[in-house]
């Protein structure tokens, strides 16, 4: 009996000291922004976000017009928002201490943590996000989640970019992520309005799902090995934008040319 209570009390010790390294490790990181001011990064930026070097894959001469010439948010872009606000509704907030607790606690199944905040500096460049879904056991990240709502239900690079740079954000925080894969999900924008979807009653929430179709719409889901290597050659490249290190590169895609809202002021635009 002492034997299982000794081992129970060094299991809560360790849990309490890995909480406390990864939370001093994110809070350490804010502190040091506090006393920068204005950044030396493109746009006078002290940190980049993952959304924005998702969108340097998408088109980084959109992402900087955006900058130059911000409007305001899209209906496209309200309407994703919705979506995720939906698929997290019934989920309980927690505190950033209590989130990460609840992460490094030993446990036999995993247990999902919504809008889960990191940040981490690479070459010394300071990089933020908010995961919508992370599957956490132990301090192993068994899975993170990447939902995007859509006409299209394609995987496209930058999903791809955005779900690895998440893993990589919390490997770099301090999370195991050694047997870490990424799940994409996409809806069509319909499901935002889904009961099943505030519900996570939804078939597409299940692991092994791949596809589902109802009257409300149509989801699919991809599952990918979180793959290191890769995503560090990744963010080398974007990271040298910010450093001004280049110019902005546009998309050659003239699709993308074509539905963009500053293709009338862009110097770049294939959709002449």
């Amino acid at each position: 009996m002492e034997s299982v209570l000794l081992a129970g009390i060094i299991r809560m010790v360790k849990e309490m000291n890995i909480a406390e390294e990864i939370l001093a490790k994110y809070d350490n990181l804010f502190e040091d922004l506090s006393k920068q001011g204005k950044g030396d990064l493109r746009f006078g930026r002290s940190l980049v976000s993952v959304s924005a070097i998702s969108g340097q894959y998408y088109c980084e001469k959109k992402l900087e017009m955006e900058n130059d010439h911000p409007l305001p948010p899209s209906k496209r872009m309200i309407e994703g928002e919705a979506g995720h606000e939906a698929a997290t509704s019934l989920a309980e907030p927690v505190l950033k201490e209590e989130g990460i607790a609840l992460a490094v606690k030993e446990r036999e199944e995993a247990l999902p943590l919504f809008e889960f905040s990191i940040g981490w500096k690479h070459n010394n460049i300071p990089i933020i996000g908010r995961i919508d879904e992370a599957w956490f056991r132990g301090g192993n990240v068994d899975l993170v989640v990447e939902r995007k709502f859509s006409d299209r239900l394609a995987v496209y690079r930058d999903h791809h970019l955005q779900a690895q740079l998440y893993c990589l954000g919390l490997g770099e925080m301090g999370f195991n992520t050694d047997s870490t894969a990424y799940r994409i999900m996409l809806l069509k924008r319909s499901c935002r309005d889904c009961e099943r979807l505030i519900e996570r009653s939804c078939p597409i929430f299940s692991a092994d799902k791949m596809g589902f179709y109802c009257y409300m719409g149509e989801t699919k889901a991809f599952t990918y090995p979180f793959k290191k290597e890769e995503i560090v050659k990744d963010l080398d490249w974007a990271l040298r934008f910010w450093q001004n290190k280049r110019k902005a590169i546009p998309t050659k895609n003239r699709a993308k040319c074509r539905v963009c809202e500053y293709a009338i002021i862009c110097d770049s635009t294939l959709a002449k």
